[in-house]
């Protein structure tokens, strides 16, 4: 179903055509909310102007950090996550690697991370650039 205009209404036909330009794609508005509107306005009612808002499109980049410690993310969304490419997920899980292994774990062969373990284990072996350990009283 597509967004309301609620309470906040345009008061002329220029925004009326404005709101609708520039609200997000897949909004609807049916007919008989058109119609209330132009009845509205010339009955010369005064209405308010709505704001449509765009939502924000969020990666795990950014939710990693934001979900609950306990939530599950695939090798995809740790890829993404870490900006890296799922292959260095796969290398990362390997036995083989010599470098510190992912948290990991394994459900019907299919690898499953905790948001709270990959984002422990992301500022154990992060390493502050110079600027910052300059920034807090380290050498640099």
């Amino acid at each position: 179903m597509g967004r309301s205009l609620g309470r906040n209404r345009p008061e002329s036909l220029a925004e009326i055509l404005a709101w609708l330009a520039a609200a997000p794609e897949g909004t609807s508005l049916s007919a008989a909310a058109v119609h209330n509107l132009l009845e509205l306005m010339a009955a010369g009612i005064p209405l308010s102007v709505p704001s449509p808002s765009t939502p924000a499109v969020e990666t795990w980049r950014e939710r990693l950090w934001t979900v609950p410690a306990d939530t599950r993310l695939g090798v995809r969304e740790v890829a993404e996550a870490i900006g890296r490419p799922k292959s260095w997920v796969y290398r990362r899980t390997s036995e083989k690697s010599p470098k510190a292994p992912l948290p990991f774990r394994r459900l019907d062969g299919e690898l499953v991370f905790v948001a709270g373990e990959l984002r422990a284990w992301l500022k154990r072996h992060e390493i502050p650039g110079a600027g910052l350990v300059a920034a807090i009283g380290g050498d640099a």
